[in-house]
């Protein structure tokens, strides 16, 4: 014998879906939880082939190395520093030179642009005007300007 539901029961089968997404969500395997992967994923890929292509382009780029040779310092108001500068051809570069004294603090800064240098490897004597009697003169650092 069939067996009736009771008044104000419903067959769970026969819900609404509209109802069960306005109340729940979308479950998982519709339509629309696969649109947030694939936009997620191409989104990834982007990210992915932006990073290459920032990696390519920066390793493509002139690079500059030195090596100190060594400093003189002269007197109280000045210190030479002499270095190697490693960089291509053609290129211009802005180093950074500095003096420091015995509690290694800058007595002396600089900057100079060289270039463009005639070839890979250059030597270069600059002088570092200084506050006090520098102990040390040294490159901190060097940047390319003009790649030629």
């Amino acid at each position: 014998m069939p067996t009736t539901p009771a008044p104000g029961h419903r067959d769970p089968a026969a819900v609404d879906p509209a109802i069960m997404n306005a109340r729940y969500g979308r479950r998982p395997g519709a339509p629309g939880s696969r649109r947030g992967l694939i936009v997620a994923a191409v989104l990834a890929a982007a990210l992915v082939i932006a990073g290459i292509v920032w990696q390519a382009t920066s390793l493509a780029g002139t690079t500059v190395h030195t090596e100190g040779v060594g400093f003189t310092v002269q007197d109280p108001t000045r210190t030479t520093v002499r270095f190697n500068l490693i960089t291509d051809k053609g290129a211009t570069v802005r180093c950074t030179l500095t003096a420091l004294n015995t509690n290694f603090t800058q007595v002396g800064f600089r900057e100079v642009v060289i270039g463009p240098v005639p070839a890979a490897v250059t030597a270069h004597e600059v002088d570092v005007t200084t506050t006090e009697l520098a102990t040390t003169g040294s490159v901190s650092t060097c940047e390319v300007v003009d790649a030629g």
